[in-house]
């Protein structure tokens, strides 16, 4: 059993290369062991079974995209996407990210226009909303390349509790119209993800004041 293990990218993902193919389920299982928690963990969050699990894991490591992490006691103290339909089929990376990708994100490099917002009907501390679209498009701008653009999008958020995305409606990235995020600790995951995955801060022109006097 594998319960406690921590496994990392043998190889960064950019790098893998484009004819190789992995089902669904292998490229989301790669994808989220990034070295921060344990296979137990990665099991839940893709809720698979322990067969499943251990299946993945192997096949895996046995063509050396996993390797155990080696961590303190300090660090695995600290460890504690679902965003598409898995399928058998084995894909390439590219294809993955396209099975997955929005139908409404915008693929030109242009900052999205913020739909108008209603006003509050009791008067409430002002709470500035995130445009998830405006995320999406400030994250995929920071790559040259398509593919690893909707690649770091997952890596964003996948790294993010399932239960906070899925508390603010988001099941999945597939959306039509943008969606205005008001939840400070959803939109505190979103930032931290984008600063460790990116290495770069998060925007304030992501950022929106819904009592309509415009971004902040």
């Amino acid at each position: 059993m594998n319960n406690t293990k921590i496994f990392h990218n043998t190889w960064p993902l950019q790098q893998l290369p484009p004819t190789m193919k992995l089902t669904n389920l292998e490229w989301r299982f790669l994808i989220c062991s990034d070295g921060s928690m344990p296979v137990d963990q990665v099991q839940r969050r893709l809720n698979l079974s322990e067969a499943e699990r251990e299946l993945i894991l192997s096949r895996l490591c046995s063509s050396n995209l996993l390797t155990e992490k080696t961590v303190s006691l300090e660090e695995y103290a600290k460890t504690t996407v679902d965003l598409a339909a898995p399928t058998s089929e084995p894909q390439t990376i590219a294809e993955y990210l396209k099975s997955t990708e929005s139908a409404g994100t915008p693929t030109e490099k242009t900052m999205p226009a913020f739909s108008p917002l209603q006003k509050p009907a009791v008067a409430t501390p002002t709470v500035r909303a995130m445009s998830l679209q405006s995320v999406i498009q400030f994250i995929l701008n920071q790559n040259t390349d398509a593919t690893a653009g909707h690649l770091a999008t997952y890596q964003v958020f996948m790294g993010i509790n399932t239960d906070l995305l899925k508390r603010n409606g988001i099941t999945s990235l597939r959306f039509q119209d943008d969606r205005f995020i008001t939840d400070t600790e959803l939109q505190t995951a979103i930032a931290e993800n984008i600063q460790k995955i990116l290495k770069v801060a998060c925007p304030e022109e992501v950022y929106f004041n819904p009592s309509g006097s415009g971004k902040k």
